[in-house]
């Protein structure tokens, strides 16, 4: 027996899909199995949930399981550590005064004794955990308090009613936009670009398109392909050179949305490596690398008038961002050539930056797979703009 665990997905994600980005499309039973209903719990639950002692005879741990929406009370151990082991689905951890934990396979929660909290499965998704309670003192008890309330429940990400689940509401069109996202395009890009690189580009093309909704539903696949969370915040963090913060301000609210929730510590370790007294030079070197020996005093010309914006592009754009640790330049100039594409209307500069991608190494056959890749996320219009620019700077060079 087996049932379907999303975990949240804006398209609820196909099978193809979550073998592509590593996320369980199932909980399989068999390999951890459901048990027997919890019976002797049921009025501390809403929605049903199955124990399977998994060592009985000796009091041993515990697989509980939580069919999709079902959370147990607010409770207290006392005078005990409860810990939780996820093994299979999604769900969530809710300690009182933290930001909640999503649970994925291989999170691990170590509840502190006296710790006001709830646990249980995301709305889409079953949810299976493994608990025990280790540092036990004499006297300690377990105290269920009141139920989660469906006001508390639906403030968790995508937890609302009706706002994640498209396999619900619109199957058919999931059906069409996986098989070409998740199986034609991968596909047909795969010899140039590993999944990492993928995700990479994809996350940068939906800051350039303002694809919010799908930023923060892909994230996490990202983050289980092997993106580091260093490497979300740098493209986030670079996309204000290029967008702006008011169309970058959202994205970087739900990354450390999506970061806080599987228990990364923000803020991240700091990547800047220039000073105030050295982000101009720096970012002339940045330039030069990406662009060639002619940049070297470009910081210093045009118009009188206009001058300081060569400046601050030499001093912020690749002062402050192209010389930060976390991306190499080389991935720094993709990354921004992906800005541009999905932006549109900014074909000057994306040629521009064509060339730079050609000057740190990428060629012709790559950036036409990073577009292809991103089709779907920016539709075919932008998509041909861009592969027209990849022509016109193709034929400048020849």
């Amino acid at each position: 027996m087996q049932e379907k665990a999303d975990c949240g997905s804006e398209l609820t994600l196909s099978h193809s899909q979550a073998q592509t980005v590593g996320v369980p499309a199932n909980v399989d039973f068999s390999v951890w199995p459901k048990g027997e209903p919890n019976s002797a719990y049921a009025q501390y639950f809403i929605g049903n949930s199955y124990l399977a002692p998994l060592d009985a005879e000796h009091g041993g741990p515990v697989n509980v399981t939580f069919e999709p929406g079902c959370r147990n009370n607010w409770h207290i151990h006392h005078k005990s550590v409860q810990v939780l082991i996820c093994v299979a689905g999604c769900g969530w951890y809710v300690e009182e005064g933290k930001e909640p934990l999503m649970m994925r396979p291989g999170t691990v929660v170590a509840i502190p004794a006296e710790a006001r909290h709830w646990h249980g499965a995301a709305r889409d998704s079953w949810f299976q955990h493994i608990t025990y309670m280790t540092n036990v003192e004499e006297g300690a008890s377990n105290e269920w308090l009141e139920p989660v309330t469906d006001a508390e429940y639906n403030k968790l990400p995508g937890s609302q009613p009706g706002s994640a689940d498209l396999g619900t509401t619109d199957p058919e069109f999931v059906e069409l936009f996986d098989r070409f996202a998740f199986t034609d395009v991968t596909s047909q890009t795969s010899t140039h670009l590993d999944a990492h690189t993928r995700f990479i580009c994809n996350l940068a093309t939906l800051l350039g398109c303002q694809g919010i909704d799908l930023y923060g539903e892909l994230l996490p696949a990202a983050l289980d392909a092997g993106v580091t969370p260093v490497e979300v915040k740098e493209i986030v963090y670079q996309g204000v050179a290029y967008l702006g913060l008011g169309r970058v301000m959202p994205f970087l609210k739900a990354t450390n949305t999506v970061l806080s929730q599987r228990g990364i510590a923000l803020p991240l370790p700091p990547q800047r490596q220039t000073t105030d007294a050295t982000r101009r030079e720096a970012g002339t070197q940045a330039q030069v690398d990406c662009f060639g020996e002619g940049m070297r005093d470009f910081w210093k010309s045009g118009p009188e008038d206009s001058r300081h914006i060569n400046q601050w592009l030499a001093e912020n754009c690749f002062g402050d961002y192209y010389t930060r640790t976390g991306l190499e330049t080389k991935t720094r100039e993709l990354i921004t050539f992906c800005f541009l594409a999905a932006q549109g209307g900014c074909e000057p500069q994306l040629k521009a930056h064509i060339a730079g991608n050609y000057h740190v190494g990428y060629d012709k056959d790559f950036l036409i797979a990073v577009i292809s890749a991103n089709i779907p996320y920016i539709g075919y219009p932008r998509t041909l703009n861009a592969l027209n620019c990849i022509r016109e700077v193709e034929a400048s060079q020849k």
